[in-house]
């Protein structure tokens, strides 16, 4: 029994292909989870109008890269900060030219971008010096980005 070639053979052939079974099970199901990575950052940006370069001006830059293998489609980004009676708030922009959920295919990026110097005033009246970005897909799943700080 012990000297039995084929029959170890056979043995290691099968516990082989279990474990490149289950690995590919598992990169199947990997692949179809979303992976969307979102960092945050502050940016100076130099303003252009009719065609002349004008002042620099800060901004705070939220860019999301679809890092998953299947299209994602990704709604507003919304912000959260350190304070816990005032966790979230969103920008309200009644001139954005982007309508939201927008589709992300992969290694795809969207970058969203607020003046940093209206944020950084109108937080600071509630003492808040840190904010991190959160993003939805469109099947309720949440990435968080990495914190900012404000000061």
């Amino acid at each position: 029994f012990m000297k039995d070639y084929n029959f170890w053979t056979a043995i290691y052939a099968a516990i082989l292909s279990t474990i490149v079974f289950l690995w590919k099970l598992y990169e199947f199901y990997d692949d179809r989870r979303g992976k969307l990575l979102v960092e945050v950052k502050r940016v100076d940006k130099i303003l252009y109008l009719n065609t002349k370069c004008g002042d620099i001006a800060p901004f705070i830059v939220v860019k999301i890269t679809n890092q998953g293998k299947s299209k994602r489609y990704i709604e507003e980004p919304t912000f959260i900060t350190n304070l816990p009676d005032k966790k979230y708030f969103n920008i309200l922009n009644f001139d954005k030219k982007i309508k939201y959920p927008i589709p992300l295919e992969s290694g795809e990026m969207h970058e969203y971008s607020i003046p940093f110097t209206t944020i950084k005033d109108e937080l600071g009246t509630y003492k808040i010096n840190k904010i991190k970005s959160t993003i939805t897909d469109t099947h309720k799943k949440r990435y968080n980005s990495n914190w900012l700080d404000l000061n």
